[in-house]
């Protein structure tokens, strides 16, 4: 990436659909913060900015980010933030509702590295209403701010990154009706608006919510639609080809083969081809060359904090498996709206010892998980995981 980014997650994010030199402290105290008449100017090169500079006023929640682009590290810093009205020349603060407040959590921020954060209406009393803003934050003893407006915008509590659904896009959707509107167009004549490409996996390498729209329109044949929509730590991969029909499948990483980027399920190139990947490209054939060492920082990143090598998701989003590098190994979670999430790990070997490696992976239409298995006399096996029950048969 153009930038190393660090990442943390509001647990207020409403948003959400993933470093060092980053810290955290957590006490049993609220965080206090200094006012802002008592906090001096940032450094240069310490800035702040929201993800867009207009939202409608139906979308509540904001990603923002800090930028170190100093020479020195910040010193400590928390959670808490303000946000302000403008009101004629100056600046009024909005009304905290009682008993909000933050974890006292002490973070800092290295040079060149950028950390997300998100920010929202939730705390106060008055409700999101068109006109300009701004988010006030203390970070090191100094003032940052970043000004927003909310008014007409395409980013909206219905589309939160820009994009309505493909099904109500007109059916010959092309080239023409998508200039300007964010998408990646690719024609003959070449690719317009390629930059998005670049700053959706920016923000993917942070697990930020975002969404990738690219078009290709090569004259004679009907244009195809594809959306990216990263969120809850995986991808949703829709596509549209003529007519309204829509396909869709749910992958968990993006990877490269050095010349082409991908959504897969394993968590790199050699892990998606030892488990029989089935990946989709991300863009185009030979069209994300550009951005392979993005992908490749982004694989050894993941790589370096997780263990898990291959995940596969149930067409519904509920159900997750993955396998570890132990051969027996596997764990299943759920993240269920409105119900929380979980999850458990498995050893075949803690089963009746028969199979030696798990070599694939499959989600049944009944939701039951299908485990394809080498076993000790050389042969193979099926078995059916059932993750309601944790049985195995």
């Amino acid at each position: 990436m153009k930038r190393t980014y660090l990442w943390m997650l509001a647990a207020v994010l409403l948003l959400i659909g993933c470093g060092g030199g980053q810290t955290a402290e957590q006490a049993e105290e609220p965080e206090q913060t200094a006012p802002a008449e008592e906090l001096g100017p940032a450094p240069e090169g310490l800035t702040m900015e929201l993800e867009h500079d207009v939202y409608d006023p139906s979308l509540t929640s904001y990603i923002y980010f800090i930028h170190n682009d100093t020479d020195q590290p910040t010193g400590v810093f928390g959670a808490s933030y303000a946000i302000q009205r403008k009101d004629g020349g100056g600046w009024t603060d909005l009304t905290m509702k009682d008993g909000v407040g933050w974890d006292d959590i002490g973070y800092t921020l290295e040079p060149g590295q950028t950390m997300a954060l998100s920010c929202g209406f939730w705390l106060y009393e008055e409700a999101p209403a068109a006109g300009e803003y701004r988010l006030v934050k203390e970070v090191d003893g100094a003032l940052l701010t970043a000004e927003f407006s909310l008014g007409e915008s395409p980013y909206t509590a219905q589309t939160p990154y820009g994009f309505g659904p493909l099904e109500d896009l007109p059916e010959r959707y092309g080239a023409a009706d998508a200039a300007g509107t964010g998408a990646v167009i690719f024609t003959d004549a070449g690719t317009e608006n390629a930059e998005a490409v670049g700053t959706f996996l920016e923000k993917a390498s942070l697990g930020i919510p975002c969404q990738l729209r690219t078009v290709q329109d090569h004259g004679e044949s009907t244009p195809m639609v594809i959306d990216v929509i990263c969120e809850n730590d995986g991808f949703l991969w829709r596509m549209r080809s003529g007519g309204t029909e829509v396909a869709e499948r749910r992958l968990s990483y993006i990877v490269t083969d050095g010349t082409d980027l991908y959504l897969s399920d394993g968590a790199d190139w050699d892990a998606g081809e030892r488990y029989g990947d089935q990946r989709v490209f991300l863009v185009p054939p030979l069209q994300g060359t550009e951005w392979v060492p993005d992908v490749e920082a982004m694989t050894a990143d993941r790589l370096a904090w997780n263990a898990t090598r291959y995940q596969l998701r149930s067409a519904d989003g509920v159900w997750c498996a993955a396998l570890w590098e132990e051969p027996t190994a596997f764990s299943v979670s759920w993240q269920k709206p409105g119900e929380g999430s979980g999850s458990s790990t498995y050893d075949l070997a803690d089963w009746d010892g028969l199979e030696t490696a798990i070599t694939g992976l499959a989600w049944r239409e009944d939701g039951k998980l299908t485990l394809k298995c080498e076993t000790a006399d050389g042969g193979t096996s099926r078995l059916t995981f059932d993750p309601e029950t944790e049985t195995l048969t």
